[in-house]
């Protein structure tokens, strides 16, 4: 559901059983560019609709590269981890008695 002050959206997480999406929505207000990821629910009439819970970031080279920053490392420690768990899974399963 793209308004018409929004300038981008995607759904980034669905959680159909939970009638639950989070989405990406950039948009402008009072001639202002923000970015939002935002929870949504699905209404009576079958409509997603944005709660209140969520953030909202100027549309600034400054804020989205932080978060651009920020995302590449949590992708990085998750890369990481994976290996990290496939290479000592026998020594994991020791400590913790799986």
């Amino acid at each position: 559901m793209i308004t018409d002050d929004d300038v981008y959206e995607k759904v980034i997480l669905e959680q159909e059983d939970k009638e639950i999406q989070y989405r990406l929505v950039v948009s402008s207000f009072r001639d202002v560019e923000y970015i939002h990821i935002r929870k949504y629910y699905l209404d009576f009439e079958g409509e997603y609709k944005p709660t209140k819970e969520g953030v909202c970031l100027p549309f600034e080279l400054n804020s989205l590269s932080n978060l651009f920053e920020g995302l590449v490392e949590l992708l990085s420690l998750s890369e990481s981890k994976s290996i990290i768990q496939e290479h000592f899974k026998d020594l994991l399963k020791d400590l913790y008695n799986e």
